[in-house]
């Protein structure tokens, strides 16, 4: 079946043209390896290697709309199947110079810039296409971003599914940023119950972020978030842990050199929980059963993000993260576990007409 969607979406691909202004045939071929030595109540080790193609054709009957056709596919290295995952990529959009409107398959650049607290940085490799709604505005002062992913549908045995969720930033002065961050995730459907009950998460963040040029340090930042969490998406949650959690959020980073940062973060909550966030930050745990309500987290590393000659994009990271207390198995004798990144985006486009 994964053959033949993509043999009949290669086959409309080619009979389209035939009456669109512009057509343009987009690519993006992606290889990445992630690794996180996390052996704690909270996060499992786990290791993600693969590659990732996005193919599309993108017709724009005129200057404000565009339909873009075409699909996606995944292999993880060492897999025995030709495509782990193949997906199509349908949207309508309409775009002006400073906004972009998208029906169908979602632009999801960094999360659409969740903090990992609200979204898991792993999304950005095991969940790169979406389906919905989006709005995007970027302004000269202010920027933001409101959206719907639907995961699941409503059947007789599962519940539907979808995250929902915005951010917004707004530049007063140049040195200075206020940013708002909310993200949902509901279980439900009106159709089937399939013996589930509706449940619901939410979480926010509001913050403060400086940043200015200071010399030979470079371009330093200063962030300070506070977080708000409500609900348990899981339906066997114990009735007696509290639904409202809350936590700080502190970072500091340097760029000694354009698109080279050494950053440092500090976390404390009580009772936080962000279904879709790196469970770091959670007071549950890799299971139900386990709960801590006080949480404290640090994280401290280097990362590399920039464009390359001819338009490649690298996003390489080494981190070291002290979860709790918890003694670590990865590094022994101390509380520091670590984990890499490395991920090198290659687009490449034609212009067929």
């Amino acid at each position: 079946m994964r053959r033949l969607l993509l043999a009949g979406l290669l086959s409309l691909a080619v009979a389209l043209p035939a009456s669109a202004q512009r057509v343009f045939w987009k690519n993006l071929v992606t290889v990445y390896g992630d690794n996180t030595e996390f052996f704690t109540p909270y996060r499992e080790g786990e290791t993600i290697l693969g590659g990732q193609f996005a193919s599309r054709l993108v017709v724009e009957p005129a200057d404000r709309y565009a339909v873009h056709l075409g699909v996606f596919g995944d292999v993880r290295w060492g897999s025995e199947e030709f495509l782990d995952r193949v997906r199509p990529i349908l949207s309508f959009r309409y775009r002006t110079d400073h906004s972009l409107g998208v029906i169908g398959t979602l632009e999801t650049d960094r999360r659409h810039g969740f903090l990992d607290a609200l979204a898991v940085s792993t999304q950005e490799l095991t969940r790169p296409i979406e389906y919905g709604l989006q709005w995007i505005e970027r302004r000269r002062w202010w920027e933001a971003e409101a959206f719907i992913n639907w995961q699941a549908l409503n059947t007789r045995t599962q519940r539907e599914v979808f995250d929902f969720g915005g951010v917004a930033r707004v530049r007063p002065v140049r040195q200075v940023t206020l940013e708002g961050q909310f993200h949902g995730l509901h279980r439900g459907g009106q159709l089937f119950t399939a013996d589930v009950p509706v449940t619901n998460n939410a979480a926010s963040a509001l913050g403060l972020i400086l940043a200015d040029t200071l010399g030979p340090l470079g371009r330093v930042s200063v962030a300070a978030y506070r977080l708000r969490s409500t609900g348990n998406i899981e339906p066997d949650a114990p009735p007696d842990r509290p639904r409202q959690g809350r936590g700080t959020l502190l970072r500091l980073g340097v760029e000694p050199a354009p698109g080279l940062e050494v950053f440092g973060l500090h976390w404390r909550g009580r009772d936080f929980l962000s279904q879709e966030g790196d469970n770091n930050y959670n007071s549950v745990g890799r299971s139900q059963e386990f709960y801590r309500a006080r949480r404290k987290y640090v994280e401290v590393g280097v990362a590399r993000r920039g464009r390359l000659e001819g338009g490649v994009e690298l996003d390489a990271e080494f981190r070291f993260h002290r979860v709790d207390d918890e003694p670590s198995i990865a590094i022994e004798g101390t509380s520091w576990e670590y984990s890499y990144r490395l991920v090198v985006r290659t687009p490449f486009q034609f212009l067929l007409r």
